[in-house]
């Protein structure tokens, strides 16, 4: 189980002066990180990098989605590198900030001189005028790869779909570089998120291309990522969208499960007194679907020998984790800890998260509220007793605690 930490306050400067609008000035405050990892890459769909020779440096360019009409929430990514400017310097703060809360193991002197190195580049993804996340990588063109060194979205802004739209424009953006392919040393954490993103523990690049050019991490995961000049990374939902939608048309061609038929009006009209049973192959579809008068029916009756109290306790259980689900400080506990990551199972024997307190629940295994408790504070416990007290995913598990226990108060 992990968590994420607050983002430290950082001013501009100590001295006074007037109050400015830029690009990334409200992420000057409190943030929360996303998800992270060691190394990854930045990506444009403009070709800013790209000069008339096809070579890797160009004019800067800020690519804008306008995906809603309110300016407010306008995402925009913008490459950024360290050309002495204000604002670029700016945000390249904005970006070590959101770095640091998410590797808080990693020296933020290291953090600081990677970001700000102009060997390296950065993609930082704005939302209005706050940068809310973003890529750190250095691009080695002579080799034709890129090492992705840090990436993170806010957690404010997470299950939202901008990683992957990060990391989708990323691709595109170092196209028209040459670059193709991605290595990262991946935090064990943002494993299951770099497998999301073509990520393959199996690096098929020629060794000779990359070895020498990017250093080991310890507790890391090298991965590597292929880049195809036969996909529109930013069109990926779309072409999704479309396969589907042309499956689905070709299926029903060859299936009735598309047809729906009116539902049965025999009960409604059945007068007091008469039966209200009605066969089974008189029901609209079922011979549709298969049926035959030869096939069993099941004539056993479902059984819930549970009392009432056990079902109006554990409908209030399915509440309480249905609010911790969507409780902002819950995302490191929604699904089981990667098996990958051995690491953690030595540590921790019985593991727990909040998928595995629903499938109990849904099989009727809480049957009071101390074992309802049991699991979750184990869960809670585990991840003290395996991240450090300063670690995000430490102060995560104290805030969902207090949720968990004013939710679980009055039951």
């Amino acid at each position: 189980n992990r968590t994420e930490p607050k983002t430290p306050i950082m001013k501009p400067s100590s001295k006074k002066r007037k109050h400015q609008e830029y690009p990334g000035h409200d992420n000057i405050k409190k943030n929360k990180g996303e998800s992270s990892s060691k190394h990854m890459k930045s990506r444009q769909t403009s070709g800013s990098f790209e000069n008339g020779n096809g070579g890797e440096h160009g004019a800067l360019q800020k690519i804008e989605i306008n995906k809603d009409s309110n300016p407010q929430e306008k995402i925009s990514f913008k490459p950024v590198t360290n050309d002495g400017k204000r604002e670029s310097l700016i945000d390249l703060i904005c970006l070590k900030n959101i770095f640091s809360i998410q590797l808080p193991k990693m020296p933020r002197s290291y953090i600081v001189r990677l970001v700000l190195d102009r060997k390296h580049r950065s993609l930082a993804l704005v939302k209005g005028s706050r940068v809310i996340g973003g890529i750190c990588f250095r691009p080695f063109f002579s080799q034709r790869f890129a090492e992705i060194v840090f990436c993170a979205v806010t957690s404010s802004e997470q299950v939202r779909g901008y990683g992957t739209m990060l990391m989708n424009h990323m691709k595109e953006h170092v196209k028209p570089m040459g670059i193709q392919y991605f290595l990262t040393y991946a935090d064990n954490f943002a494993i299951g998120y770099f497998k999301k993103q073509g990520f393959t523990r199996e690096v098929t690049m020629p060794a000779e291309q990359w070895t020498g050019y990017i250093k080991d991490y310890d507790g890391g995961t090298l991965m590597e990522c292929k880049i195809s000049d036969l996909i529109d990374y930013t069109r990926i939902r779309g072409i999704l969208a479309q396969q589907r939608e042309c499956v689905l048309e070709r299926l029903s061609k060859i299936s009735n499960s598309h047809v729906l038929y009116d539902g049965l009006t025999v009960f409604q009209k059945a007068e007091e007194g008469q039966s209200k049973r009605i066969a089974l192959e008189d029901i609209k579809g079922v011979k549709e679907a298969g049926w035959k008068p030869g096939m069993q029916v099941s004539k056993l009756p479902c059984r819930d020998n549970r009392s009432e109290s056990v079902k109006k306790l554990q409908a209030s259980f399915g509440i309480v984790l249905k609010k911790l689900f969507k409780h902002s400080e819950s995302w490191p506990f929604r699904e089981p800890v990667d098996k990958q990551l051995t690491s953690y199972f030595e540590v921790i024997t019985e593991p727990m998260d909040l998928s595995t307190m629903c499938e109990k629940l849904n099989k009727f295994e809480y049957r009071s509220k101390s074992s309802f408790e049991f699991d979750f504070f184990l869960m809670i416990n585990n991840c003290r007793r395996y991240n450090p007290p300063a670690s995000t995913y430490y102060k995560a598990a104290n805030k969902l605690e207090e949720e968990f226990i004013k939710l679980t108060d009055n039951l």
